[in-house]
């Protein structure tokens, strides 16, 4: 005779694997929105973290001076002063440098400098007698005319550059030594400090934004669990109700002689 409980069993062991799979997907779908937003969360950190990186400043000799070439310009032929500037770092041309330590240069013809800083002005387009010569000096000694063009020539860290707009025969009206002494340097730029309101400000952000992530994380944890056990109640109640269920009367074999 057939056990009045086995097709309990049987029924019950094909609902538990039905169970079962539908804990996984709810798992594997509280799984796959902690990971998401997490990721979400993280990104969102690591842009933070971009944003608030201190900017490299500019490097500038510890002692003030132009840590890379100091262009001279004399425009008093011009009307104008001599102005000192500096080219920072290295240049690889005069042009470079000249252009570098802040001034416009102006071509009648490409290759021909005929103006700085608008000056003469107009550029004259033909040859009347005075030009742009180009000085250089080491700093320590004279000025000497180059014997090639701003865009042939190979400026040296620590070097003057010069120009004066003349016959060629005069250098620049300041020596190489007061012109390295005079020259203006930029300040550097201030580095942000840890004490900035905005940063701090940041810093927080990013705290909240990893106590959130760890909060959905634990959320979808224990939702997994909550449904992991109440699967194993509901078997549980289901197998005890089966055992406590009274036995089915067996038939009396007298009776049924009579």
């Amino acid at each position: 005779m057939t056990h009045p409980f086995g097709t309990v069993t049987l029924f019950g062991a094909a609902r538990v694997r039905r169970i079962l799979a539908c804990t996984a997907l709810i798992g594997s779908a509280l799984a796959g929105g902690a990971i998401l937003t997490g990721s979400t969360a993280l990104s969102h950190i690591d842009s933070i973290a971009v944003a608030i990186a201190p900017a490299t400043a500019t490097t500038h000799a510890a002692d003030g001076t132009c840590a890379g070439v100091t262009v001279v310009v004399d425009f008093t032929d011009l009307g104008g002063k001599v102005d000192v500037a500096c080219a920072e770092g290295e240049q690889p041309t005069g042009r470079d440098a000249l252009i570098a330590a802040g001034f416009t240069a102006t071509d009648s013809q490409p290759g021909l400098l005929c103006a700085i800083n608008s000056m003469p002005n107009p550029c004259p387009e033909t040859f009347q007698g005075s030009f742009w010569s180009y000085w250089h000096s080491s700093g320590n000694g004279e000025w000497t005319s180059y014997q090639v063009g701003a865009d042939s020539s190979h400026p040296v860290a620590g070097e003057l550059e010069g120009w004066r707009y003349n016959n060629g025969t005069t250098p620049p009206g300041i020596a190489p030594a007061d012109a390295a002494s005079a020259v203006t340097v930029p300040s550097p730029s201030p580095v942000p400090s840890d004490s900035n309101p905005q940063s701090a400000a940041t810093q927080t952000d990013i705290t909240t934004q990893r106590t959130n992530q760890n909060t959905v994380l634990l959320v979808a944890t224990v939702g997994f669990l909550a449904v992991v056990a109440a699967v194993v109640i509901v078997l549980f109640l289901r197998r005890r109700r089966a055992s406590e269920s009274p036995s089915a009367p067996e038939a009396d074999d007298t009776g049924a002689r009579d």
